[in-house]
């Protein structure tokens, strides 16, 4: 994993002017990313969905809450509707990674399980601790746009 990192970094990660993080239905994974992001990150975020669901998950909320972060202006979205030219874009499941559009360059992939499928708060506590992990690690190496 570092070698990838490394290897995305050497190529992309300087004078980025946003991240967008993407998942299936823009109703947890992508909602909690955008939100860790902007605690440990100056680069703007977004979060969008290939085929949003029609709310954010409660209990992607209550983790939210639970963590100290504020979910209360959260809406799913439509990555077309969202991505612009030369946003940083990582998808957080392999659906919606395998769904991105040609030009969602560059692009990272996080294989982050649903935890909507398994309708737990736990499974919601692991994908967010998966993902705050997982950013801890990027966000050193992104450099906002200038």
């Amino acid at each position: 994993m570092p070698e990838r990192l490394a290897s995305v970094a050497s190529q992309s990660l300087e004078g980025v002017p946003r991240v967008v993080f993407v998942c299936t239905q823009n109703s947890a994974r992508s909602q909690l990313a955008a939100a860790i992001w902007a605690r440990r990150s100056q680069v703007p975020a977004a979060s969008a969905g290939t085929r949003p669901a029609e709310r954010v998950h409660p209990r992607a909320v209550k983790v939210a809450r639970r963590r100290g972060l504020d979910p209360t202006s959260w809406r799913t979205a439509q990555v077309s509707d969202v991505l612009k030219r030369d946003d940083l874009v990582i998808a957080v499941c392999d659906v919606a990674y395998e769904q991105l559009p040609a030009a969602a360059q560059p692009r990272v992939h996080w294989s982050v399980p649903d935890p909507a499928s398994k309708g737990t708060d736990a499974a919601f506590e692991a994908a967010y601790d998966d993902i705050a992990g997982r950013i801890d690690r990027l966000a050193p190496l992104v450099s906002q746009a200038s």
